[in-house]
C-alpha cells in the first residue's frame, strides 16, 4: 500500500514521544517526588558536645524514616553564623538541611550590626523541635532561698550583685537583661567563655547568680553544687518539681525557652518541607526519643512549618526589643 506524506506525518505525531499530543514537561516527576534518594546532610552549627546531642539522638530514627542516611555535620564559628551561611548557599533541594540554636536564628539579627543574613527571612523554616528552659541559680552559701530575695536585695544594693555571663548574645544574656530592665536592677554582667565556665563561677562563688539552661545546671543543682531560686518556662519542670517559675512568682510576663530549630535553604520545595516536618514529628512521639530528650531536661514539641516560621518570627521581635532596651550589641 502506497503512504501518502500527510498519512506518514500523522502517524509520526501519533508515536513520536517527542511530538506526541500530551506535552514533555507533563510527564515529569513533581519537584521532590522522588527525594530522597541519596544520603542527607543535617548540618549543626556549633561545635560538638552541646546541643548537637539532640541532632544526634533524632537522626538516626530519621535516617530509618526517610530511608536514606542522615549524616549530621558541624560547623562551629560566630554563634552559628558560618554554618548558616553555609545552608544558605546549599541547593534547596533537601539533601542540606540544619538544626541550629535560637541564638542563631532569632537573636543575632538584632545584636550583630553586620549580620550578614536573616534566618528567619533567608532559610525555610520546617520545625521547632526541642525546648529547654532556663533556670535562675546561686552559690549555696548565700542566704537567698528564692527568686524575690535575691531581686529584693539586689535593688536594695545597686550595683554590688553581679551575674554571670555563660555567652554574650546568648539567650541566657538577653534573658538576665529582660530582668534587669523588668525590675530596675544595677546587676553587672561578669562575661564568661562558656556554660560551663559559668556555672562553675558561682559554684566557686566568684559570682553569687546566673542564669542557664536546666540541662547544663541539673547535675550542679542534684549534687548541692548551686541553689535553684525559679525557672523560666511557664510550668514547673518534672525534674524540679519544687522550683518556681518565674510566672508564677509574677516575676517574667511569658516563658523564656532555649529552642532548637530544623530550617532549610530558602526555596526547598514544599512538599520536601511537609516530608521532613513530618519524619521530625514522628521521631519526636516516639518514647524512646522523647526519654532520651527529656533525660537532658528538655522537652520535644511538634510544630508545623507555618507555626515553626510564626514562632520564630515572634521570637525575633521580643528579642530585638530587649536587645535595644538593654543596649546589647557584640562586634
Amino acid at each position: 500500500m502506497r503512504l501518502t506524506r500527510r498519512a506518514a506525518l500523522g502517524g509520526l505525531l501519533a508515536t513520536s514521544p517527542v511530538l506526541a499530543t500530551t506535552p514533555a514537561f507533563a510527564q515529569k516527576s513533581a519537584p521532590g517526588s522522588d527525594w530522597p534518594n541519596r544520603r542527607l546532610r543535617l548540618l549543626v552549627p556549633s561545635a560538638a558536645g552541646g546541643y548537637e546531642v539532640y541532632a544526634r539522638i533524632l537522626a538516626p530514627r530519621l535516617a530509618e524514616l526517610l530511608g536514606q542516611p542522615v549524616v549530621v555535620d558541624n560547623k562551629p564559628g560566630a554563634n552559628g553564623i558560618i554554618g548558616m551561611q553555609e545552608v544558605q548557599r546549599s541547593a534547596p533541594d533537601g539533601y542540606t538541611f540544619m538544626f541550629a540554636h535560637v541564638g542563631a536564628i532569632s537573636i543575632g539579627i538584632s545584636i550583630y550590626p553586620n549580620m550578614p543574613l536573616d534566618p528567619v527571612d533567608d532559610l525555610a523554616s520546617i520545625s521547632v523541635a526541642v525546648t529547654s528552659p532556663l533556670v535562675w541559680v546561686v552559690t549555696p552559701s548565700l542566704p537567698f532561698k528564692t527568686m524575690p530575695e535575691f531581686i529584693a536585695k539586689a535593688q536594695a544594693e545597686p550595683g554590688q550583685w553581679r551575674y554571670g555571663l555563660p555567652a554574650s548574645g546568648s539567650i541566657p544574656h538577653l534573658v538576665a537583661e529582660d530582668s534587669k530592665i523588668r525590675h530596675k536592677l544595677d546587676m553587672p554582667a561578669v562575661p564568661y567563655r562558656s556554660t560551663p565556665q559559668s556555672l562553675l563561677a558561682v559554684i566557686n562563688g566568684e559570682v553569687p547568680i546566673t542564669v542557664d539552661s536546666l540541662g547544663a545546671s541539673a547535675g550542679h543543682i542534684a549534687g548541692g553544687k548551686l541553689r535553684a531560686l525559679a525557672i523560666t518556662s511557664r510550668e514547673r519542670s518534672p525534674r524540679l518539681p519544687d522550683v518556681p517559675t518565674m510566672m508564677e512568682l509574677g516575676l517574667d510576663q511569658r516563658e523564656w525557652v532555649a529552642w532548637y530549630a530544623f530550617m532549610a535553604p530558602k526555596g526547598t520545595p514544599d512538599e520536601i518541607v511537609q516530608k521532613l516536618n513530618g519524619a521530625i514529628n514522628q521521631a519526636l512521639q516516639e518514647e524512646a526519643i522523647a526519654t532520651k530528650i527529656r533525660e537532658l531536661g528538655a522537652s520535644p514539641r511538634i510544630t508545623t512549618p507555618a507555626e515553626t516560621l510564626a514562632f520564630i518570627t515572634a521570637e525575633r521581635a521580643d528579642f530585638g526589643a530587649i536587645a535595644k532596651a538593654g543596649k546589647i550589641r557584640v562586634e
